[in-house]
């Protein structure tokens, strides 16, 4: 018999202030909008079809306040992994995008640029990012071989965890392909014997039809 695959439903948290805001979200605090609550509660109706058995969220609050709903209606408890965090930019963290501009015009510029040495002080390298998120991911399969678990995570690690899935590394400047998944959208995604990947779906968003 075929080992069964390891299934993971890849969430990305609901719309923050920092969406909303046009801000730099980071490892800020920032929580979800009255938007955003309802998006969550939108992707646990969906997820509790799907019977996951296990939810493992990022440490930043708006993945965990995301998550909430979803272990509620599962009746389980998230387990917290700051492998799954967003980048980091350090001092920009927090601030909106005219305010980093203004405060940091030359890096505002390399970064817009998407120069791979533009990173603001405090704040983390590609190459950072994607040891650390697709080490998350690791980790995960590992620990839930065969299962189907919820990862609730953010939009730049999202794209991390799919240039790992398709064996594409660091994501450069360069790269002919980028993905940027909508708020609570789900991705879903099998990991196979002979460590491959199957991707099912990716920006799934029928859950928040009419929102």
């Amino acid at each position: 018999m075929a080992t069964a695959p390891t299934e993971l439903l890849l969430v990305r948290h609901g719309e923050a202030d920092s969406n909303r805001d046009g801000r730099f979200g980071g490892w800020s605090p920032v929580p979800l909008t009255e938007r955003g609550r309802a998006q969550a509660a939108r992707a646990a109706a969906e997820l509790v079809e799907r019977r996951p058995v296990a939810v493992i969220t990022s440490d930043i609050v708006r993945a965990v306040e995301t998550a909430a709903p979803i272990c509620a209606a599962l009746g389980v408890t998230a387990r917290h992994e700051p492998g799954l965090r967003e980048r980091s930019l350090g001092v920009f963290d927090g601030l909106a995008f005219a305010e980093a501009e203004a405060r940091y015009p030359d890096l505002w510029r390399r970064l817009i640029a998407r120069d791979p040495d533009a990173v603001p002080e405090g704040g983390e390298t590609a190459a950072a990012v994607f040891a650390r998120v697709s080490g998350a991911i690791a980790r995960i399969v590992a620990d839930h071989a065969g299962q189907r678990v919820v990862v609730v995570t953010h939009g730049l690690a999202l794209f991390h965890v799919f240039s790992y899935v398709c064996g594409l590394g660091v994501p450069s400047p360069d790269a002919p392909v980028f993905v940027l998944v909508d708020n609570a959208s789900i991705t879903h995604v099998e990991h196979r014997a002979g460590d491959r990947w199957r991707i099912v779906t990716i920006n799934d968003t029928a859950h928040l039809r009419g929102m």
